[in-house]
């Protein structure tokens, strides 16, 4: 169950064994199995973009950003781990065009130096799509 959780990702494995082993030992057949507390914490800005589309949010994701960062989450983990919080929430219509610009914004990122101006821009970008398509009434509320 672990490894399925882990997306078959060695390091990530053996953090999520060690968090069962500390929160239950010996282990239980029905032991939840708890995602890392970085990867839970990017869930929440996925949802926390979707809740609210102000500038105010954007700086609050922002600072959030910084935090991933300063502790060594690497860029490409938080925008792919960003972009997969968001498409559940997503309509079909907008999946789309979030998919093209988290490829966008990943390219920029692999080119760039400063990972937060990327990842703040494709976070504006979302915001920007979605508080369109909710005003033009074309996405159902969630």
């Amino acid at each position: 169950r672990i490894a399925k959780e882990s997306d078959r990702n060695l390091r990530r494995a053996l953090l999520m064994l060690e968090t069962c082993r500390v929160s239950s030992y010996p282990f239980q057949d029905s032991q939840n199995i708890e995602l890392p507390h970085w990867q839970i914490f990017i869930r929440d800005i996925s949802q926390s973009i979707i809740q609210s589309q102000s500038s105010e949010k954007l700086m609050d994701i922002r600072s959030k950003l910084y935090e991933l960062l300063s502790r060594c989450i690497p860029s490409d983990i938080i925008m792919k781990e960003l972009l997969m919080g968001l498409l559940p929430f997503l309509d079909n219509v907008i999946k789309n065009e979030t998919i093209q610009l988290a490829a966008h914004y990943e390219n920029r990122l692999r080119k760039g130096s400063k990972a937060i101006f990327h990842l703040e821009a494709f976070i504006a970008h979302v915001m920007f799509n979605y508080k369109r398509y909710i005003d033009e009434g074309i996405v159902d509320n969630l």
